[in-house]
């Protein structure tokens, strides 16, 4: 079951596959194949213009022969040591135009078998390289020349057997074999170089002696069994191998690539041997793969359980989990660049502009802000020393006067005078204490029988006028400053003018702020506050990411990350989404993940994509993550100056001048009046003082050019500092006259209040003793 297999080897080989770039390719596909040891790697580098020489280093106690690269432009194949293979994975490995342009498939050894795991994985990868290739051009069969002769072949029937796998059986495998060239390492016999047409002469006798073997053991077989039994297709296998080998007139080459010389020589022996090679055509390619293992399914569930099992280095989340994970924080900061979306836009036109614009803002919000603080504090000190007579409570006293049972009687002899009575009250109040109390309406007396406004006690009976319902209200007051409503009010203006305050010492924070931004960067990040958080919080996800995927091993001492391996794994999943060689009935526990997978990789990149365009792009810092993309590879060994210059420009693609130069010019665009005074300048310096020495004119461009950078550094930076200082004088004086016209709005209301105090006192004391004087007015 996939289950059972050892997830840190599958993440080792899967960080070392090149389908993304086998499919992306256009050179026409060589397949290197051989045993372990057998030259493989060395072969590829060859082919690809890498130069070696023969040394002699001491293995295993004694002194052996060994190819080591003195010069190479590219990266090749590791070497191995002829029992480790270095090789898991077809390695894609194209030569430039001046080495044939041919693409090497370096295949891993074909008795890699040390697990299932590896024999699973080698078998899907050349099975899947045959699916997506065009077609094969040539192949390459690297052979150690000892196992030819050592054990009367022994050697060689195991590499006919192994080959059996790669090309499938019966007619398919045909085509594999027509295609073939051989090229034979460590031949030598009695101390002696062997030539080719030694070798084919070997292979002939050896086919002899098998046909021998066939005849007395399986001639008389029939056709069926010969198909169902496996030791006799070994044998067809064996016979198909040397006869090929045999009629190989012309496709073998003997390697000796000692010096830097020879290996030259070996690379276009071996190239024009490949240009006179038969293709594998796409039909042919299809026939083989249909005859050959794929583990297929185990494969594709191994793809599935990598995308979604939980990784404890990954904090218990899975790859998927973390793309996911990523594609949040970059979703908040695609919101947040579109939400500044027309400000960022200005910046990049003129960020000096928008920083004056933000302080003016900023200087504005902050006078207003200091306004209704001083308004707030003016309010809450009136409040606390208002002695204005305030209403804290009301009692009606109501009553109905009763009647007589003889009125009803002189009613009809129209004697409404008699049997009128007076209507009879008492307020108890027993409540807060007051100041003063007030009574209002009329036609009644009263008798006040106990009053302590300390206290808050007050009793009164009321008597009305006879014949007059009782309907009077007294009102209790107190000083407004005493109130509870007004307490509360205070309490209310107290935490507004905190609040302000807070609000106003913001507004100084972030005007020194921005006072300081010295740079578009520094600008757009103290408009997008949110901003460095979010970065921080991606950074610390790609870190997570970075680090090492699984622990090194002898046969990979360099371990790859997390991000390395996720890439990777999305780079074959994509190739098989993309071919469509998911299998149709593939079970949904097994396509969802993969596909999941797929869908968060491409919404990052995505989001990413939006990211990098667009204005506030250059203010948005995000950490990329270094991908290697063929752990397995050797680097480049003293590379030529050409060599260096191509990577030099593959770091400074024309994609990226041509964004650089729009830039500069947009620059100069901006800074029109700093170019022209230059251009100005350096127009007179040609009239007054034309030259006529290289000397001369550098010297006069020199002076343009410093002219540009002063006038510049004026017109931008001077011009900018002035506005500044000019706009901060008006914000303080324009803070004083407010002050000002506040203090003097205030003294005049005070004193309107005063005079207004004075005038309801009056008013009230009038209204009074007018009340007082009514039953005297009646009785009279």
């Amino acid at each position: 079951m996939a289950s059972s297999h050892d997830l840190d080897l599958w993440k080792f080989m899967i960080n070392g596959n090149c389908f993304r770039k086998l499919v992306d390719t256009t050179a026409s596909a060589v397949l290197v194949v051989g045993p372990m040891g057998a030259g493989k790697s060395t072969t590829i580098g060859i082919q690809t213009g890498a130069k070696y020489e023969a040394v002699k280093e001491e293995v295993d106690g004694r002194l052996k022969k060994v190819y080591r690269c003195v010069q190479s432009d590219n990266r090749r194949p590791q070497t191995g040591d002829g029992y480790t293979s270095k090789t898991l994975n077809i390695g894609l490995y194209v030569a430039e135009e001046r080495y044939g342009g041919y693409s090497y498939l370096d295949t891993a050894g074909l008795n890699e078998d040390r697990t299932d795991t590896h024999r699973m994985w080698t078998q899907w990868s050349l099975a899947t390289s045959f699916s997506l290739l065009p077609k094969i051009k040539c192949v390459i069969l690297v052979m150690d020349f000892r196992s030819l002769v050592s054990e009367r072949g022994f050697g060689m029937r195991a590499t006919a057997k192994s080959l059996a796998p790669i090309t499938g059986s019966g007619e398919a495998s045909r085509h594999f074999y027509d295609s073939m060239i051989f090229l034979f390492t460590n031949a030598y016999e009695d101390g002696e170089r062997v030539q080719a047409e030694s070798i084919i002469k070997i292979a002939r006798t050896q086919l002899s002696e098998q046909k021998k073997l066939w005849e007395q053991h399986y001639r008389q077989v029939d056709a069926q069994s010969r198909a169902d039994d496996p030791q006799i297709q070994e044998r067809v296998a064996i016979l198909t191998f040397l006869k090929t080998l045999a009629e190989a007139n012309g496709r073998v080459h003997v390697c000796f690539p000692d010096t830097p010389a020879q290996s030259e020589s070996q690379r276009l022996m071996v190239q024009k041997m490949i240009g006179k090679s038969a293709a594998i055509t796409k039909e042919m390619l299809t026939d083989i793969v249909a005859t050959r293992p794929t583990s297929n399914l185990e494969v594709l569930q191994m793809f599935a359980k990598l995308a979604t099992e939980p990784d404890s280095r990954l904090g218990g989340k899975s790859y998927t989990e973390m793309l996911r994970q990523r594609a949040d924080h970059l979703q908040q900061l695609v919101r947040l660049k579109e939400k500044h979306k027309e400000r960022l836009q200005a910046i990049e036109s003129d960020w000096q502009s928008v920083q004056r614009d933000m302080l003016s803002t900023l200087w504005k919000n902050r006078d207003e802000l200091s306004q209704q603080k001083r308004l707030a504090e003016e309010r809450m000190n009136q409040l606390k020393m208002s002695e204005a007579p305030t209403v804290i409570a009301t009692k009606e006293v109501k009553k109905s006067h009763p009647t007589s049972g003889w009125w009803i009687f002189f009613m009809f002899g129209g004697g409404w005078g008699w049997g009128k009575q007076s209507a009879r009250e008492t307020l108890d109040y027993r409540d807060a204490w007051f100041s003063k109390y007030e009574i209002k309406g009329g036609d009644y007396t009263k008798d006040i029988k106990e009053h302590d406004s300390g206290k808050g006690l007050l009793k009164i009976d009321f008597t009305s006028t006879e014949g007059v319902d009782l309907n009077v209200e007294v009102r209790f007051f107190r000083p407004e400053k005493d109130t509870e409503e007004t307490t509360r009010l205070i309490a209310s203006l107290e935490r507004q003018v905190q609040d302000l305050t807070s609000q106003i010492q913001d507004c100084d924070v972030k005007m020194v702020a921005f006072q300081g931004a010295d740079s578009q960067k520094a600008l757009v990040a103290l408009i997008m506050t949110e901003k460095d958080q979010l970065e921080h919080a991606d950074q610390d996800l790609v870190e997570q990411l970075d680090r090492t995927a699984v622990q090194p091993s002898d046969d990979f001492p360099q371990a790859p990350s997390q991000w390395s391996v996720l890439t990777n794994l999305r780079g074959v999943l994509s190739v098989l989404i993309e071919k469509q060689m998911l299998p149709v009935d593939l079970a949904a526990s097994t396509r969802e993940p993969i596909e999941s997978f797929l869908h968060a990789w491409d919404h990052v990149q995505k989001l990413l994509r939006e990211l990098e365009r667009g204005p506030g792009s250059s203010a948005i810092s995000l950490k990329s993550s270094t991908v290697s993309s063929h752990i397995e590879d050797a680097p480049p060994v003293k590379p030529s100056l050409r060599a260096i210059a191509r990577l030099s420009w593959a770091h400074f693609c024309a994609e990226s001048a041509i964004d650089k130069a729009r830039l500069v010019l947009e620059g100069l665009m901006r800074q029109r009046v700093a170019l022209a005074t230059a251009l100005f300048t350096y127009a007179v310096l040609l009239k007054v003082s034309p030259s006529d020495t290289l000397q001369g004119a550098f010297a006069n461009l020199l002076l343009a050019l410093s002219v540009y950078i002063v006038a510049l550094k004026i017109l931008s930076d001077g011009v900018h500092e002035a506005s500044m200082i000019a706009m901060s004088c008006k914000h303080q004086v324009d803070s004083y006259l407010s002050c000002l016209s506040l203090w003097s709005g205030a003294k005049l209301r005070d004193a309107g209040h005063a005079g207004s105090d004075l005038a309801t006192s009056i008013a009230e004391r009038l209204g009074n003793a007018l009340s007082n004087m009514k039953p005297f007015v009646k009785i009279c």
